[in-house]
Formats: structure tokens, sequence, C-alpha cells
């Protein structure tokens, strides 16, 4: 079987020499991608033209087709569908794959509907669906990309939530497969007294990440150290700089910036705990990669459907305030981390394994239904 993955910058997990900011959803994929390629299936890779280089190459042994256009908005829509469709033809898949992208699912579901290819569409947030958030799209856009993600042969959510609002408000079926990571060897963790600082790991982004509340929550606990760690929102890097700025005035808090993805794991394996301050996630790649490693996760309002609180991995905080409170219980107390150390561990195990996660893929790529 051959699987067509579309995702624009997918490359940065590959060894191509040009890294951006790509972030949990784009490792996701990596992963997926290169264990399906493990298992026999042929993998073709389509992402942005990073090196103004031919529009096809072979990168770690995967088919590359660099060819993807800028997917933000649809002006000049009729030379981006052009593009990606002769790069799907060309490429003679059997199952097509995009992950949240509106654009790409427009495009690549219309196209598999004409010539008769399977379709697989991934909820990658929660505004991917929500109504609310969907409200940003023109009405007749929104109609379109709805029944793009309805005309799947597979629709996957993350997330009970996103299962249930797919069924509710839109009335598609689809199939949850979460994330998944391998778990980290015992001799990777680092013990309890021996972590660092408080970390932060995500998009620059205003809208929904929200790095500032992070950088007002190392001001109000200024005898721990923090760390933020993130890439521009390419929407919006003005924002980035002003970031960078503000996190320069809080003696306690280092910026580091964008960090290249092979480095990302020295951050996570340090840490008392990930702090995540969103409005809205979907299911956050960084809170896995935090667990593999042991680390507990603080979250302002995403609460994992309450497994947070469920399984201690960390706390569901609700408010800025209890999440000052809890920063300080968890980083302040040894023994309270040393047990999320182990309670986050297997809940990875037991949960969230690459090869559960590959083996449900597969299934979704034939056209099957799980």
């Amino acid at each position: 079987m051959k699987i067509c993955i579309l995702s624009p910058k997918i490359h940065n997990f590959l060894s191509t020499g040009f890294e951006s900011g790509a972030g949990g959803a784009e490792r996701q994929q990596y992963l997926i991608a290169k264990m399906l390629r493990e298992r026999g299936h042929e993998v073709a890779l389509v992402t942005r033209n990073f090196n103004d280089g031919e529009r096809k190459t072979t990168i770690d042994g995967f088919e590359v087709w660099k060819t993807i256009p800028d997917v933000r908005g649809v002006s000049g829509a009729p030379k981006k569908t052009a593009a990606v469709w002769k790069t799907i033809y060309e490429c003679e898949p059997d199952s097509v794959f995009v992950r949240g992208n509106d654009f790409l699912c427009v495009l690549a579901s219309t196209f598999c509907r004409l010539f008769n290819y399977t379709f697989v569409y991934s909820v990658s947030n929660d505004a991917d669906i929500e109504p609310q958030h969907l409200e940003r799209f023109s009405p007749l856009y929104r109609t379109i990309f709805v029944e793009s993600i309805r005309s799947a042969d597979n629709v996957i959510a993350q997330t009970p939530h996103q299962r249930s609002v797919l069924n509710d408000e839109h009335g598609i079926e689809s199939t949850i497969i979460t994330n998944g990571y391998s778990l980290s060897p015992d001799s990777e963790i680092v013990p309890a007294e021996e972590r660092e600082y408080v970390l932060w790991v995500g998009r620059l982004d205003k809208k929904q990440k929200r790095p500032m509340r992070f950088i007002e929550l190392s001001k109000a606990i200024p005898n721990e150290s923090f760390v933020l760690i993130g890439p521009p929102d390419d929407d919006d890097p003005e924002y980035a700089k002003e970031i960078e700025k503000m996190a320069q005035q809080v003696e306690n808090l280092d910026f580091e910036g964008f960090v290249k993805p092979g480095e990302i794991d020295q951050y996570f394996k340090r840490a008392k705990a990930l702090v995540n301050t969103s409005d809205f996630e979907g299911l956050p790649n960084t809170f896995l990669e935090a667990w593999r490693f042991g680390t507990p996760v603080i979250s302002l309002k995403y609460a994992f459907d309450g497994r947070i609180e469920e399984h201690n991995l960390g706390r569901h905080s609700g408010s800025m305030k209890r999440l000052k409170e809890d920063v300080k219980e968890i980083a302040g107390d040894v023994d309270t981390r040393e047990k999320m150390c182990r309670d986050t561990r297997r809940y990875i195990q037991q949960n969230h394994t690459l090869e559960s996660v590959v083996d449900a893929y597969e299934k979704a790529f034939t056209g099957d239904r799980n």
C-alpha cells in the first residue's frame, strides 16, 4: 500500500538542514510515516518547497514532493489546486492523508472523490470542527470544508470530545485514534530532585497558545526558574518579537525561541513540569512528549477529558490564580513529582504506544472503518 501524506511542515523532521518551526502534529505524522515504512508500506511526503530545489526528491528513504503552496487562505486557489492535484496524481497513492489543514482537506477530498482514491482526514485541533471556531470562515467555505470532511472514507478524531462534536454538530461519524510515542528508557529519566525549571513549549500564538500568560506566571513566582520555547506564528511573526522582548526583562525566565526538533527532548527531560496556557487544544503532543519523560503537565484550561486529574498526570488549574498555586506546589514538592513521574509513564505505556496508533491508521488507510 502507498500512502500520500500532505503536510506543509513535515520536512522539518527530515534531514534537510531546514528547520523552521514544525510542531507536535508534524512530529506525530513523521513518526507514523516512519513506522508505516518499516512495516513495508510506501510513504510519500508532500510538503513545502523549503529550499527552492527540484519538486521531487528522496530524503531519509522517503519519497518527498516539495509542491505544497502557501495554504493560508484561498487567494490563488486555482493555481494552488493545480499544484496539489498534479502531485497526488503523479504520486499514484492508494490513500491520501490530511491532518487538520482546511484548504488541503478540501483539495484532497475533491480529488479523491473524482478519481476514486481513499481519503483519510484527521482532526488536529478542536478549532477545526467546533462551530464557534468555524465562524472564522465564510458560510460557503465553512460548508465546503465540513462536507469535505464528511466525504472522507475515514474521519479520525483524537479525543472523545472531538468525536462528540463531529457527531452532534455535523452528523459525521468518526473513529478515535489517539497520538502515540515510544516510551523513553528508564536510563533517560532525570530524578525529580535534579529537575531544573518549569517549561512552556508551543507556537508563539497570541490567539490560542497565549505565551504571555507564562511570562506573567514567571513574574509571580520569582524564586522558580522558567524556560519558554517556541517558534513564531507564521501569521504574526511580530508577536514573537514582542514575547521575546518581554521575556528578556524577566530575570528568572529564559527565552529559547525556536529549538530544533532533535534537541527538544533535552528540555522535557529536565523540566519539573510543563505548563500549558492555551485557550483550546486538540490533543497536545507536548503533553505526551512530557509524560514519556515522566514530566507532569499543569494545564490552565485544557482538561484532556478529565484524564489529567484522573490518572495523576499533573493538574488542570482552570484559572490563573490556581495555576500559580499548582506550579508552586508541584515544582516545590519532590515526592509529588516522583509519583507523577511513575504515573505519567505508566499512562503513556497503557494508552499511547506508537505501535497501537499505527495499527489503527493501517486499517484506516485501507478504507475500512475502524
